[in-house]
């Protein structure tokens, strides 16, 4: 599931945009919600199945996650852990670095983990096979475009990356409408997975703020 983007520059400033495919009869809250957990506050939408999200920006950290690793994967649960519950234990910890370090993820389904410090360049990704851990440090990148592996193939990824780098309006409105041209449509590779919905999450100036679309 899923297709991220980030426009970021060399003050801290980003645009998070995040297109969540997913089965369309998998609840989720449609309203936004502030909640804590390990007694650190997360604002963002909230999956229903798994009492997680997918994506959340706190006073640190903002953190987005997509199904799968580098290559498709089976599905073999039972898995201990959700991933949506997964990315909220970023909160407990002081760093990135510390959470790559010491998270368990020992039966947890395969994922892409797209983390940054807020106020600062630094953007991380962890990727988990099942097996190992990969840590992509991106801190220097000012475009970052991550589409599912379980979903689209290398050349679709590409394509997303192509689409995102030529873009003539990288603000939050060219950069939406972008993600809503690309969407997932119902039928399009699963009968039931579409896109179900966009999020936008935009850091300027010390300020952040969310926009989530839901999708029907």
């Amino acid at each position: 599931m899923c297709i991220v983007s980030i426009f970021s520059n060399e003050t801290g400033d980003f645009l998070l945009t995040h297109n969540r495919d997913e089965s369309r009869l998998r609840p989720f809250s449609e309203q936004i919600q502030t909640a804590e957990y390990h007694h650190k506050n997360w604002t963002g939408p909230l999956d229903l199945v798994s009492g997680g999200t997918w994506i959340y920006y706190s006073d640190e950290y903002a953190c987005c996650i997509l199904n799968g690793a580098y290559d498709k994967h089976s599905h073999r649960p039972p898995y201990r852990l959700s991933r949506g519950l997964l990315i909220l234990e970023l909160l407990n910890y002081s760093s990135i670095d510390q959470f790559i370090d010491r998270v368990n993820l020992k039966k947890i389904e395969p994922f892409t983990m797209i983390m940054l410090k807020l106020r600062t360049v630094e953007k991380k990704i962890l990727v988990w096979d099942g097996t190992e851990r990969f840590v992509e440090d991106l801190s220097d990148e000012k475009l970052i475009v991550r589409s599912s592996s379980p979903l689209y193939s290398p050349d679709e990824k590409s394509a997303h990356f192509k689409a995102f780098n030529e873009l003539e309006s990288v603000d939050s409105e060219g950069v939406f409408e972008l993600h809503e041209r690309i969407k997932l449509l119902p039928g399009q590779i699963h009968q039931i997975v579409q896109t179900t919905s966009i999020t936008q999450i935009e850091h300027c100036n010390q300020h952040t703020k969310l926009k989530f679309c839901p999708i029907h």
